[in-house]
């Protein structure tokens, strides 16, 4: 068992491998590993070795070749700095990336790829850099735990609860090239060096340590607060202090360092200098930290990203603090301050849920200290059976956490603003839902029409009515190739709404005894006959086979439909082979407020432009 135990982070890789081949399709343009602020992180490795161009000019080039028409996973990095741009982000992660890079380079050379920086071999390179990075955190990780007075199982258990039981997993395996494996990793390899500087002291520890200060402060610059963490990790304000002072005394040592460390504290100011022709640039143009409006109670337990709501795992760790106040009061004390200040701090960003698609990212950099608690809180458990108890619940947790990736890789969780309602719909869900979450503050009027498909006077398409299968009553609307067009509803619209921010909302209940590819919601916007802007809602990912599955979509009405515009809405089955039933059918007209918050809400579809007929 013991010999189990030492290969824990392999195992842990296997896993984290066939979660890889399992949920990602890197051949797919809205699958690519090279992502999101990936983007910008990746952009100074082509910008310097193939295109040498430090404004980053082939931006467009790479989104057109690689990534999706629609620019749904456009991202724009560059900000403007006077006349010029600046890429926003800081340069610390191309670092990291820069073997890999290399040997995806060498990987298109050989294998007749285009050396273009962003064809396949390039992004499974980056997959490759954050398995190795999740891979070597969990060493740093067990080695960490073992210097605080961990057995080897109990170091083993904790590793893998912490990688497996956390968001981690979706940001070494979905959002790859993003920072957090990476700070993850190296955050814990600064703690296991610095502790073997304080406990074991020689001059290297002191160099390593320094150097992978620098580098996790230029991947991100709030996470230098972990500076705060060096007493904690001494165990002793003399111990601190004593080791300061030989440090300061070996000049050697200092001198090997220096150089190292100037060349990673004056690449930002060289890459500024290069970008825009000044040495310090705010590169982040209006995003900002607000020092005066943190968001710490959102942050940790909001419906919308809450680190806590999300990660339980996080919550349960925080009653290790009883376990380390019995232990030390001085690491107590330290590791409280530094979890406040580093709370307080990432809250105040502008974007405080730091739109995280899988629970909240910013706090997966210092899982390490995560992992501690966990063990002081172990340390603190007499009881064997409570040892025992504790140990399921977070194998549970584990679960959970693993149904949550799968839920997020699926969107079951939109990526849109999470509320107390999406979430508890969402929580057991296996399948994604067509639902709208309208704020209910912002509606003034609602205006209503429904069907049961019992009667259909006053609707298109009444032909379609059958009586053979039906959700409730006797009665729905069967479409197939014979004919394709539900039962719907043609209905001018200046009467319907009182202010110009408008909303169509439908409701139905449909099922079909297939998967279907081709079956639509439409929303046709007209005048005179004419169709002026033709929206379609795909059906395909929330239609259960043989299922009666409730779909609920909405649509912003345009701004500039002419007066004495139509809507048509109704459902469209163009299949030669397998007809679509629909049934309760209700369609609701809502005049919401015309305020910059509800004119563009989440979920809402904006319609395709209006055409000239």
């Amino acid at each position: 068992m013991k010999y189990l135990y030492k290969y824990t982070p392999e195992i842990i890789l296997l896993i984290f491998l066939f979660l890889f081949l399992g949920f990602r399709d890197v051949d797919r343009n809205w699958d690519r590993v090279i992502n999101s602020d990936g983007k910008g992180y990746y952009a100074y490795l082509p910008a310097m070795f193939i295109y040498h161009d430090w404004q980053f000019n082939f931006l467009d080039q790479y989104e057109n070749q690689y990534y999706p028409p629609d620019r749904s996973v456009y991202k724009e990095f560059r900000n403007a700095a006077g006349e010029r741009k600046v890429n926003k982000y800081f340069p610390g992660l191309a670092i990291v990336f820069l073997p890999f890079f290399l040997f995806g380079h060498l990987l298109a050379y050989i294998e007749l790829y285009p050396m273009d920086g962003y064809s396949l071999p390039y992004q499974y390179s980056i997959a490759l850099a954050a398995l190795f990075f999740l891979w070597m955190g969990a060493r740093w990780l067990m080695k960490v735990l073992k210097l605080f007075g961990s057995n080897d199982r109990t170091a083993a258990f904790i590793t893998l609860v912490v990688t497996l039981g956390t968001n981690l997993v979706f940001f070494s395996i979905v959002e790859a090239s993003m920072t957090h494996v990476y700070s993850f990793a190296l955050i814990t390899a600064y703690i296991y060096t610095s502790f073997r500087l304080f406990h074991d002291y020689k001059p290297k520890w002191f160099i390593r340590t320094l150097l992978l200060y620098l580098l996790i402060f230029l991947i991100r610059p709030t996470n230098g607060l972990i500076l705060l963490l060096l007493p904690f990790i001494a165990g002793s304000w003399q111990l601190f202090s004593s080791t300061l002072r030989k440090v300061a005394g070996e000049k050697p040592t200092l001198l090997k360092a220096f150089i190292p460390a100037l060349l990673l504290v004056s690449l930002p100011f060289i890459l500024w200098r290069i970008q825009t022709g000044h040495w310090i640039v705010y590169s982040y143009g209006e995003e900002k930290l607000n020092f005066f409006r943190p968001h710490m109670f959102s942050i940790l337990f909001s419906y919308n990203r809450g680190w806590f709501m999300y990660t339980p795992i996080a919550f349960i760790s925080l009653f290790g603090l009883v376990g380390l106040f019995q232990k030390s009061r001085f690491r107590f004390y330290w590791l409280c301050g530094f979890i406040l200040v580093f709370i307080y701090a990432v809250s105040c960003w502008w974007v405080w849920d730091y739109a995280s698609k899988c629970g909240q990212r910013i706090f997966i950099d210092i899982y390490a200290i995560t992992a501690l608690l966990m063990l002081f809180l172990y340390e603190s458990i007499r009881s064997g059976l409570l040892k025992k108890l504790l140990s399921t619940l977070l194998i549970l947790m584990v679960g959970l956490n693993l149904l949550q990736f799968y839920q997020h890789t699926r969107w079951i969780f939109p990526p849109s603003v999470i509320s107390g309602e999406i979430f508890w719909d969402s929580f057991f869900s296996l399948h994604q839902k067509a639902n709208v979450y309208l704020p209910g503050e912002g509606i003034i009027q609602e205006k209503s029409f429904q069907n049961d498909m019992e009667k259909a006077d006053g609707w298109m398409n009444t032909v379609t009515r059958n009586d053979t299968v039906f959700h409730e009553g006797e009665w729905s609307s069967k479409i197939d190739k014979r004919i394709p067009y539900s039962v719907g509803l043609e209905q001018r619209l200046d009467s319907l709404f009182i202010t110009d921010n408008r909303i169509i909302r439908v409701e139905a209940w449909v099922m079909a005894p297939i998967e279907i590819t081709e079956a639509t919601l439409v929303m046709d916007f007209q005048k005179d006959g004419k169709s002026l802007s033709y929206n379609q809602f795909i059906l395909e990912k929330y239609a259960r086979v043989n299922q009666w599955t409730r779909i609920e979509v909405a649509y912003y009405v345009p701004r500039n439909l002419p007066s004495g515009g139509f809507a048509k809405i109704y459902f469209f089955n163009p299949s030669k082979f397998y007809p679509l039933y629909i049934d309760d059918l209700k369609i609701d007209f809502i005049s919401m407020k015309d305020e910059p918050d509800y004119q563009k809400t989440e979920g809402i579809h904006m319609p395709e432009k209006l055409r000239n007929n």
